[in-house]
């Protein structure tokens, strides 16, 4: 651990009276002199310290939650465009917050990004977390600043394509349009003029008011492929879908949905799943075995604590998003996943990888960086389609001896872990093209003055990238 963050991480338990938050950019931690995977280290996770009362820590969470849009209606010097973040939070015991990285989801402006830094830094000294534990704790949240505010809607153009109301009324010539972008309308109920066009393939109904998905849609648009609801206001009992056999793209994603609607196994050939940006309380294997075709299935911080041990059964899984979700494990059984070839697990709470992974002999892409993993199993070297693999942001010490085993790896991120020695096991990666190792104690901005500049040069000379 740096010596500064040692130092303030003392005083804070010693004088927790006079200590200040402090609030910063995640891009900017190394500045600062602070790793994120360090203070992950001294902070446990909320629901593991509140394992034993997971619906205390969960009323806890969305009561922090109400306190922020309470907190954050008040402020006028805040810009009135919105935006979402991802804040990492690391409070002492009695729920008073230590440390605060800020990371936004999309380019912001730097001067509201200060703006932004500073009404955290005042939410965050001026409030307690409404639970406290035996030990510091941590979490991480996505918070969206200015939903009301309705951004420039984004027109999509193409032959084919129709984008407004207007057009799709007035066109001669319907048996041409083979989509309908229809998203950020303002609707609040489907438009009758969707039923007029023969071909339609595509529909783009996202960033609406839609409370209801309707049988019809489904029933009367035989050729309908692909669907898109993305961010509406859909609730459970309102997704009605009749049986079809030409819908192979579904995006459900950011609606108000606790579960998987029951009516989604009723498309027969459906290819595509996106469920992210929900309150899902579970994922019910039994609706999606039903889908014999789904191959890509998106859980996207769907507020996830668990994965049933069932998603083995999903044989014809291709990519899984799970993305920003609360996991502290991952079953075994999704070695059985035969067909796996993308796996994103980061933004978790991950302290290992299961060995089972091995077993996915077709997985060429895994994310798990933003967790808690320290090594990989040795058992990895039966990846031998792994082309890239990201385990920055994690607690890695020794680079993993077994990468060097994996003879399609093009492209490694190891940055932000706590490497001190120069990973010689990169130089037997024989295909790799790329690797990250920036923000490690090994390195830094004067790495090419240091005494591993040889082999980062030796790295280059084999036409591998250092990103450091």
């Amino acid at each position: 651990m740096k010596k500064p963050l040692l130092f303030f991480l003392l005083l804070a338990f010693s004088l927790p009276g006079l200590a200040q938050v402090n609030v910063m950019l995640l891009r900017d931690t190394t500045l600062h002199q602070v790793r994120r995977s360090v203070l992950d280290r001294n902070y446990t996770s909320l629901m593991n310290l509140f394992k034993t009362q997971p619906q205390g820590a969960l009323k806890a969470m969305q009561a922090n939650w109400n306190q922020f849009n309470e907190f954050m209606k008040k402020r006028t010097d805040l810009p009135k465009k919105g935006f979402d973040l991802s804040i990492y939070a690391y409070y002492r015991p009695n729920g008073q917050a230590q440390y605060v990285l800020v990371d936004p989801h999309r380019p912001v402006p730097d001067s509201v990004l200060r703006t932004m830094v500073q009404a955290l830094t005042d939410f965050y000294a001026t409030t307690t977390f409404p639970a406290s534990g035996t030990a510091p704790f941590r979490l991480m949240t996505g918070m969206m600043y200015g939903s009301s505010y309705t951004p420039p809607r984004t027109i999509r153009r193409g032959p084919g394509m129709i984008s407004t109301l207007e057009a799709a009324q007035n066109t001669t010539r319907p048996d041409t349009v083979t989509m309908l972008a229809f998203n950020q309308l303002e609707l609040r109920t489907i438009p009758e003029v969707v039923y007029r066009f023969p071909n339609l393939e595509e529909l783009d109904l996202s960033k609406n008011s839609l409370h209801e998905l309707p049988a019809r849609l489904t029933a009367n648009i035989p050729t309908l492929k692909r669907l898109s609801l993305l961010y509406n206001a859909i609730p459970n009992d309102s997704v009605f879908i009749t049986r079809n056999n030409h819908l192979i793209s579904l995006n459900l994603q950011g609606n108000r949905l606790t579960r998987i609607p029951s009516s989604v196994r009723r498309n027969r050939r459906l290819e595509s799943l996106w469920m992210g940006n929900n309150a899902l309380s579970e994922v019910d294997i039994q609706t999606l075995r039903r889908l014999r075709r789904l191959n890509d299935l998106n859980l996207y911080n769907a507020g996830l604590t668990r994965i049933p041990k069932t998603i083995g059964r999903l044989k014809q899984i291709r990519v899984l998003d799970l993305y920003y979700n609360k996991l502290t494990e991952l079953p075994r059984q999704l070695g059985r996943m035969k067909q796996l070839e993308q796996l994103a697990v980061a933004h978790n709470d991950l302290k290992e990888l299961p060995p089972s992974l091995a077993k996915l002999r077709r997985l060429r892409v895994l994310f798990a960086h933003h967790n808690r993993i320290s090594k990989l199993p040795d058992q990895f070297e039966r990846l031998q389609s792994l082309r890239v693999l990201d385990i920055g942001y994690n607690w890695v010490t020794v680079v993993p001896p077994v990468l060097s085993s994996l003879p399609a790896l093009e492209e490694l991120s190891l940055n932000n872990n706590n490497i001190q020695e120069f990973p010689t096991v990169l130089n037997e990666i024989r295909n790799l093209r790329k690797v990250y190792l920036g923000s490690n104690p090994l390195f830094g901005r004067e790495a090419m003055a240091s005494p591993f500049a040889a082999q980062i040069k030796q790295l280059e000379s084999r036409r591998t990238e250092v990103f450091y």
